[in-house]
């Protein structure tokens, strides 16, 4: 499968052997032995597809150079990564390798930034891209959310439209997909990979990777992770690997000669182009903020609104030129939150009128995403929040409001 893929490259990169790169070819064993060997075949059961490397060819020519290089991770709690020490999170690893590996003298002119969040999956990656992932200017962005999307058509579009985003942003950045599995073996990765094909991008499957050295008795789900989902230090040390084996096939073998040619969209593009609105890039006047104040809970959200514990009822008001919109709210576990209401009003007539429960049991705050309106065409819109009328006197919280343009 490897070699099919690079026979269709031509131009090499130069060695690395100077700066810590392999460049020595792992080769398959077929009666392996120890956990070593077991270990180098599920390397290569890891990377499922090269894709085209002549963005990641340029990223590490860059970084050679002494040019700055930014690596953008983005995903769900996997990448985040909080449960762990900085240096034992799997992107941690992958990108001292790569600085290590490429960057010039110390490494110091490549960057990292993590833009992982928990609970998340790519439709509110897809909507936060524009601020997490490309306002760092991203050479490399890593993709992960497999265990986190479902199979549903709005978790495909948001996907496809999170890679799209990247792809043709103005860095041009190489797009690499990382796929996840959990204990019970759901992973969202069949689809994924069809979208990965489908854009010709590099594609690394740690779920592919650990279930080898599973079945083959190489590995234990408790030596990978302290619980259903989550690696653990050494779980970090093993998706690093898989990573780092990736990184040192691209530099070993022949670089695409020509760029990605993004196609046609697979789905419906409903989160191509988001723009999130919070306190940081929407100015309200007082009049306009109603019954609202700036500032929400969460470490990843804090710089949205909250109702005022009272019976006002004044809405957060909002005008803006887009498509289609969204709104980002919390899951929150106390009965003390209420129903938020979103309605949508398109050259003075209401469009859109929907409902949502920020009361969820077992809910911890966790962002949740509500499509409010899907447009035809761009139109000029007025958004108005508030809380449902029955109970008034409730907590609310706005995390965020976005919406997409045409381009």
């Amino acid at each position: 499968m490897i070699a099919a893929v690079l026979a269709a490259s031509a131009v090499a990169f130069s060695s690395c052997s100077d700066k810590g790169g392999s460049t020595t070819a792992l080769e398959w064993i077929d009666s392996p032995s120890s956990k070593e060997d077991y270990m180098n075949n599920a390397k290569i059961t890891s990377l499922t597809s090269l894709g085209n490397t002549y963005r990641l060819g340029r990223a590490i020519e860059k970084a050679r150079s002494g040019e700055d290089v930014n690596i953008v991770y983005i995903g769900g709690s996997i990448t985040e990564g909080d449960i762990l020490e900085d240096t034992d999170r799997y992107a941690v690893r992958s990108f001292n390798y790569f600085k290590d590996s490429f960057g010039k003298g110390d490494g110091d002119n490549v960057h990292y930034f993590n833009a992982g969040y928990r609970g998340t999956g790519s439709m509110l990656g897809a909507l936060r891209c524009e601020d997490d992932v490309l306002s760092h200017e991203p050479d490399i962005v890593f993709i992960e959310f497999a265990v986190n999307d479902g199979d549903e058509a709005s978790d495909k579009d948001g996907f496809e439209s999170l890679i799209r985003d990247c792809l043709e942003y103005k860095t041009q950045p190489a797009v690499i997909l990382l796929f996840a599995r959990m204990q019970e073996g759901w992973t969202s990765q069949d689809w994924k990979k069809e979208i990965g094909a489908h854009y010709d991008l590099p594609m690394i499957s740690y779920a592919d990777g650990i279930t080898y050295l599973m079945d083959n008795g190489a590995m234990a789900w408790e030596e990978f992770s302290g619980d259903y989902t989550h690696p653990n230090s050494y779980g970090g040390e093993v998706i690093a690997g898989f990573i780092n084996y990736f990184f040192d096939e691209a530099a070993r073998s022949p670089v695409s000669e020509t760029d990605i040619e993004i196609p046609e969209l697979l789905g419906a593009g409903n989160y191509l182009n988001a723009h999130l609105l919070t306190k940081n890039s929407y100015e309200h006047t007082d009049d306009s903020e109603g019954s609202w104040r700036t500032g929400s809970s969460g470490d990843h959200f804090p710089n949205g609104w909250t109702k005022q514990f009272s019976e006002d009822n004044d809405p957060l008001v909002f005008e803006f030129t887009g498509k289609n919109i969204y709104v980002i709210y919390p899951s929150a576990g106390s009965q003390s939150f209420g129903v938020l209401v979103c309605e949508v009003y398109a050259d003075g007539e209401l469009v859109a009128s929907k409902e949502y429960n920020e009361y969820t049991q077992g809910g911890w705050m966790n962002a949740t995403i509500g499509e409010v309106y899907i447009g035809d065409t761009t139109r000029s819109y007025r958004v108005e929040i508030s809380a449902k009328d029955s109970n008034p006197k409730c907590d609310l919280q706005l995390l965020g409001l976005a919406y997409t343009t045409e381009d």
